[in-house]
C-alpha cells in the first residue's frame, strides 16, 4: 500500500500544475542537403518520447505543433543521410530549427529509448545495440530468435525456428529480460522449451542492451535486455496501410502481415494483423525433422493521443501461437512434413494490454505506465493417450513503472522512478505442474543521473529492489514427456516457500568524446537474479530426466566492466568492444551421482557457483565505392566456473561477413541490390559437463531486392536463398543436438510488400 501512496503523493500536486500551464508549442523549419543546399523531400522528423512526427514537403519545410515546454530530442532521418538528433529547448510558442542533412554511406545512429532518458546512441555510457527496420525487413529467417543473431554478441538457443530462445553474450534464459515495447514480458522463461511470447511483426526497430540492466529493470536483467519498440504513428493528417506476405523453402512456411494506422493533429490509432503457417522443417540431407511445425496468430492495436501538456497511449496484443515439440514420444506419432499441430504440441495465448503515458509538468516530466499481461500455457501429447493435455497453466502479471524527469540543463539530467510487479501462477487440471501455484510481488525504487562536463559524459545509478515469494503448501512436481504415469513413481514431496528478497545494485559508466569522429565508452555495473521457481520448487521429471530444486539458493549477483570503442566517418565505420562479468553464485543444472526413479539416469539438481564471462565483439561497415557496402564481424564468448568447469549453452565463436551491392535504378525500380554473406562458426571445444562438442560450420547466403513503383503504390520485392550449399551441421546451441537431428537446410525465400 504504501508503494500506491508514494506514487499518488508524487503525481496529485504536479498534476494539478500541469493543467494551468496549456499552450499550444510549435517547431518548424526546413530541411537541405548539407552539401549542395538543396531541399529534402520526405524527411522523417520524429519526437520518440511523444510518439509524434511528421515529413517534409516538397520544399524541404515541416512543421510540428502541440509541443510541451522544456527540453526534447527531435530525430531527422533519410535514406542515404546520416540522421540529425537534435536537443532543443521550446519555452516559446514558436521555434525555428533548420536542418542540413549530411549523405552517409554507412550505418547511421539512432534516438534509442531503452537507456532510462531518450538519447542518441553515442550518448550513452551503456552501449545499446540497434537492429533497424530496414534490417529487419531483409532478414528472410523465419525465427525472431535468428534475426537477433545477426547482432554481434547474440544467440540464439533453437529447437525449431518457431521455438527459439536469445543469448546475450553468454548469458540466457532468466538472465536476460524481453520487452515489448517497453513492458516486461513474463513468459515462463526458465526452459529452452519456453520462447518468450512476442511478435516482432510491426516493429520499428529493436534495441539490446548487451550487459547488466538490473539497475533499470531489475531482476533477471543481469545478462541484457532486448526491448521491440513499436512502429511509429502515421504522420501528421495521414492514412498509412501496408500487406506483407513471404514464402519459406525449408519449412514450406507462409507469413502474412497486414497493417494500417492514421494520425490527425493530436490522435493516433494503428492496426496489425499477421498469421504464420510452417510445416516441419528440411535439414541439409532432405530430411524432415519430425514436429519442428508451427503455426501463428496475431493482432496488435493502439489509440493515443499527444497534447501540449502531454501524451497518452493504450497498445493491446494478442499472439496465439501453437509450437510442435520434438521429442522421443512424438518422433513415431506425427507425419513428417505436415502443417496442422495435432499431437505433442504447445498451445498458447498471449493477452498484453498497456497504458503508457507522459506527463509536461512546467520543466518536470512525470511518465506513467501500467500493464496487464494473460498468459495461458497448455501442453497437448498424443490423443490417443487417456490424458491428452499434459500442462495447464496461467501465469497472470500486472507491472506498473513511473518516473519523474527533474528539469534539465544544457548539460545535466536526473530522473527518480518506482517500478513494481504483481504476479501469480495458477495450475489446472491437467496432470503435470512444472512449477507450482504461487505469487510474486516485486518493488523497487531507483535513480538516475547524467552529467557532461566538457567532452566528457558521466552517467550514474543506483537502485533498491525488493521481492517478496510465496509458494502455498502443495505436492511438488515435474512434467513428464512420456505417457501420463510412466517414471512417475517418485515420493512424493511437498513444498512451501516463503521467502523475501532485497538487493542494492549501482551503475557508473563514461562516454568519452575523444574527437567529432572516435569515442569511448567505459562502464561498471552490477547485476542480480532472484532464483525462478522451478529452480526454487522442481521435484519430478522435466522432459526426459529427474530435476530437483534448491529452496534455499541465494540470490545470483554480478560485476561486469566493459569497454567499447567507437570510430566513424562518411564511408566507414567501426565498432570494438570487450567485456569482463564476475557472477556470484551462479545458478545451474547439473547431474549428480543420485539414481534418478524408475531408470531414467541420474538426478540434475540446481547448485551454484562463482562463474565469469569475458569476451568481446569487432564490426566494421565501409563503403569503398559508391555502390558497395562492405560489413564484417567477428563475436567470441568465453565462460568459467571458478572450478574450471564451463557453463552451458555457450556459444561458438562466430565470424559474419557481406557485401553488398547496389544501384540508384530508375523511375519503376529503385534502389535495386544484391548481396553475398558468409557465416562461420568456429568449433565449440569447450564445452559444459552434460553437453558434447560441437564441430565448425559455413553458411553461404544471396539476396536481392528491389523496390518497385505501380502506379500510385510502392511496393518491394526481395528474394534469398539461406545456406545455399545444403550445408548438414548442428549448431551448439541448437537444443535438438541431444537427438541428433541437423539444423536446417537450403531455405529459398520470396517477400512481396505493398505500402498504400
Amino acid at each position: 500500500m504504501i508503494r500506491y501512496i508514494l506514487a499518488i503523493l508524487l503525481l496529485l500536486p504536479q498534476y494539478t500544475y500541469a493543467l494551468g500551464e496549456i499552450k499550444n508549442n510549435k517547431i518548424s523549419g526546413k530541411i537541405t542537403d548539407f552539401d549542395n543546399g538543396t531541399a529534402l523531400p520526405g524527411v522523417s522528423i520524429f519526437i520518440p518520447e511523444l510518439q509524434k512526427g511528421t515529413v517534409s514537403d516538397s520544399d524541404g519545410n515541416y512543421a510540428l505543433e502541440n509541443l510541451p515546454n522544456g527540453k526534447i530530442k527531435v530525430q531527422f532521418s533519410f535514406v542515404g543521410y546520416e540522421s540529425s538528433i537534435n536537443t532543443i529547448s521550446i519555452t516559446k510558442e514558436n521555434t525555428e530549427l533548420n536542418i542540413s542533412m549530411q549523405f552517409t554511406s554507412v550505418t547511421t545512429q539512432d534516438i534509442v529509448v531503452s537507456g532510462g532518458f531518450p538519447s542518441a546512441q553515442h550518448e550513452n555510457a551503456i552501449k545499446i545495440s540497434v537492429l533497424a527496420q530496414e534490417d529487419l525487413k531483409r532478414l528472410s529467417t523465419p525465427s525472431l530468435g535468428e534475426k537477433l543473431a545477426s547482432i554481434p554478441g547474440v544467440d540464439v538457443i533453437s529447437r525449431s525456428p518457431g521455438v527459439s530462445t536469445p543469448v546475450i553474450r553468454g548469458l540466457s534464459l532468466n538472465n536476460i529480460l524481453f520487452l515489448n515495447n517497453g513492458v516486461r514480458l513474463e513468459n515462463f522463461q526458465f526452459s529452452t522449451d519456453h520462447p518468450f511470447l512476442i511478435n516482432e511483426e510491426g516493429a520499428d526497430h529493436i534495441e539490446v542492451i548487451k550487459g547488466p540492466a538490473s539497475l533499470l529493470y531489475g531482476s533477471d536483467a543481469m545478462g541484457g535486455v532486448i526491448n521491440i519498440v513499436r512502429e511509429k504513428p502515421a504522420p501528421a493528417n495521414s492514412l498509412k496501410a501496408d500487406i506483407s506476405s513471404e514464402y519459406h523453402s525449408v519449412t514450406q512456411g507462409l507469413a502474412t502481415t497486414v497493417g494500417v494506422k492514421a494520425s490527425q493533429k493530436d490522435w493516433f490509432w494503428m492496426l496489425r494483423a499477421n498469421k504464420q503457417s510452417h510445416k516441419d522443417y528440411k535439414d541439409g540431407n532432405g530430411e524432415y525433422v519430425p514436429n519442428t511445425r508451427f503455426n501463428s496468430d496475431g493482432l496488435q492495436l493502439g489509440m493515443g493521443m499527444v497534447k501540449d501538456f502531454g501524451s497518452f497511449k493504450i497498445y493491446y496484443d494478442y499472439l496465439q501461437p501453437k509450437l510442435g515439440m520434438t521429442n522421443e514420444e512424438s518422433i513415431d506419432l506425427v507425419n513428417a512434413g505436415n502443417r496442422k499441430n495435432n499431437r505433442w504440441y504447445q498451445n498458447l495465448t498471449q493477452h498484453l494490454i498497456s497504458s503508457r503515458n507522459k506527463l509536461f509538468l512546467g520543466n518536470y516530466k512525470l511518465e506513467l505506465n501500467a500493464a496487464y499481461q494473460f498468459n495461458q500455457r497448455r501442453l497437448n501429447g498424443n490423443p490417443e493417450s487417456t490424458v491428452f493435455r499434459l500442462v495447464d497453466m496461467d501465469l497472470n502479471t500486472f507491472t506498473y513503472d513511473s518516473k519523474l524527469y527533474f528539469p534539465s540543463s544544457e548539460t545535466t539530467e536526473f530522473l527518480i522512478g518506482i517500478q513494481g510487479m504483481h504476479q501469480s501462477n495458477t495450475n489446472h487440471e491437467a496432470p503435470n505442474h512444472i512449477i507450482p501455484n504461487a505469487q510474486i510481488d516485486d518493488f523497487s525504487t531507483f535513480a538516475l543521473l547524467k552529467k557532461e562536463i566538457n567532452t566528457v559524459g558521466i552517467q550514474l545509478g543506483l537502485r533498491y529492489d525488493h521481492r517478496s515469494l510465496y509458494v502455498p503448501e502443495q505436492e511438488a512436481g515435474g512434467h513428464s514427456h512420456a505417457e501420463p504415469g510412466v517414471h512417475d513413481d517418485h515420493e512424493e514431496e511437498t513444498v512451501h516457500i516463503n521467502r523475501q528478497f532485497d538487493n542494492l545494485n549501482a551503475s557508473v559508466g563514461a562516454t568519452f568524446h575523444l574527437s567529432e569522429k572516435l569515442l569511448m565508452r567505459t562502464n561498471f555495473a552490477t547485476g542480480y537474479r532472484v532464483p525462478n521457481l522451478a529452480e526454487l520448487t522442481q521435484h519430478g521429471l522435466h522432459g526426459n530426466r529427474f530435476e530437483e530444486g534448491n529452496a534455499n539458493l541465494d540470490p545470483q549477483k554480478s560485476l561486469e566492466s566493459d569497454l567499447g570503442i567507437h570510430y566513424h566517418t562518411r564511408n566507414h565505420n567501426i565498432d570494438f568492444s570487450v567485456f569482463y562479468n564476475k557472477i556470484y553464485d551462479y545458478m545451474y543444472l547439473a547431474p549428480t551421482d543420485e539414481p534418478a526413479p524408475e531408470g531414467t539416469g541420474f538426478v540434475y539438481s540446481y547448485s551454484q557457483q562463482d562463474a565469469k564471462l569475458y569476451g568481446g565483439e569487432l564490426a566494421i561497415n565501409a563503403a569503398p565505392a559508391s555502390f558497395m557496402k562492405f560489413h564484417t564481424d567477428y563475436a567470441m564468448v568465453i565462460a568459467k566456473q571458478d572450478n574450471g568447469e564451463r557453463l552451458p549453452f555457450i556459444p561458438q565463436h562466430k565470424l559474419n561477413t557481406s557485401v553488398r551491392l547496389f544501384a540508384k535504378g530508375n523511375e519503376v525500380f529503385d534502389a535495386p541490390f544484391i548481396s553475398l554473406s558468409w557465416k562461420h562458426s568456429f568449433g565449440q571445444k569447450h564445452p559444459a559437463k552434460f553437453e558434447s562438442k560441437t564441430s565448425a560450420y559455413d553458411l553461404i547466403a544471396i539476396q536481392t531486392g528491389t523496390d518497385i513503383k505501380l502506379g500510385k503504390y510502392q511496393t518491394s520485392l526481395l528474394f534469398s536463398v539461406n545456406n545455399i550449399f545444403n550445408e548438414v551441421y548442428i549448431d551448439h546451441l541448437s537444443s535438438l543436438k541431444a537427438l541428433n537431428f541437423y539444423n536446417p537446410g537450403r531455405n529459398a525465400s520470396v517477400k512481396f510488400t505493398v505500402h498504400f
